[in-house]
């Protein structure tokens, strides 16, 4: 299989609070690709929610496969039995210098560095898909960012 972002979109709703903010989709290839983000907090996070919700794009209907509500800092420290979360979470643990636990600290710089798809991991059943992934922070029930990637997964052609 080969998955790759193919856009990225990334809103900033709060940045007084989320400042230097910097996202980058690098495409190293037609079946390559890459993101980054960075940011500081002008404030230490001692607690941050919000959703994550991953779709299905069919045409210009986008139907989700999973919505969830989440504790971003109980969602630091959790082993994961759902497969898509524990793809999500082991890439992130490589890819990011995000702590383990909370606070988030003030006047630090977080970044996700290089995130990919790891296409080991993604079982030979799953169809060819276009797939969104919306992941918001919120912040006492207001938007605080939103990291907002569309994708692809297909059938590795033979040769490569």
């Amino acid at each position: 299989m080969d998955a790759y972002f193919t856009k990225m979109e990334c809103v900033n709703h709060m940045p007084g609070l989320m400042q230097n903010v910097s996202c980058r989709l690098d495409r190293t290839s037609q079946i390559s690709s890459s993101f980054s983000v960075e940011f500081t907090l002008a404030n230490t996070l001692n607690g941050i929610n919000g959703t994550y919700i991953f779709g299905i794009k069919r045409g210009s209907t986008v139907s989700n496969y999973t919505t969830l509500e989440i504790n971003y800092c109980d969602a630091l420290e959790s082993i994961y039995s759902n497969y898509l979360m524990k793809m999500i979470a082991d890439e992130l643990r490589r890819a990011s210098n995000f702590p383990f636990h909370c606070p988030f600290k003030k006047n630090t710089p977080f970044y996700i560095k290089d995130y990919t798809i790891d296409t080991r991991v993604i079982p030979s059943y799953v169809p060819e898909i276009n797939f969104v992934s919306d992941c918001t922070l919120k912040l006492h029930k207001k938007k605080v960012f939103q990291l907002i990637l569309h994708g692809r997964v297909t059938r590795r052609k033979s040769g490569r």
